[in-house]
């Protein structure tokens, strides 16, 4: 048998080649979509450069937005207590949680969290388990 008798195999591996990598970027994109969405450079910012302290949870809302399909983006309003010069503020944040650690965020709650004194960001700072 010829190798040129292969020819028709080109096609479909052609198409296999295009199909896999198409996906591939579609995971890339969505994932850095899912970073954008829970503001995962700013609060990476907060927790090497803020000060840590504790806010009470105000209020805890759904935003019906799910990254990979286990965790709820979730806004929180919070009351931050008083760190670096700054006198008690509220604050709102959106973060992602896992349904287990839900609980730990229920209105009336004490959460640790970092807050930077220049620009009164602020990010979650409890264990990620």
């Amino acid at each position: 048998m010829a190798s040129g008798n292969f020819w028709y195999l080109l096609i479909p591996l052609a198409a296999l080649v295009v199909v896999v990598s198409g996906a591939l970027g579609v995971m890339k994109l969505q994932k850095a979509s899912n970073a954008k969405a829970a503001g995962a450079d700013r609060a990476a910012h907060v927790l090497r450069v803020g000060l840590p302290t504790t806010a009470k949870v105000l209020d805890s809302t759904d935003t019906r937005t799910r990254i990979d399909r286990i965790y709820i983006l979730t806004r929180l309003r919070l009351r931050v207590d008083a760190v670096g010069g700054l006198p008690d503020f509220e604050a709102e944040l959106t973060v992602p949680l896992s349904p287990v650690k839900m609980p730990q965020f229920a209105p009336g709650r004490t959460v640790q969290v970092k807050v930077d004194p220049a620009t009164r960001d602020i990010a979650i700072d409890e264990p990620k388990q």
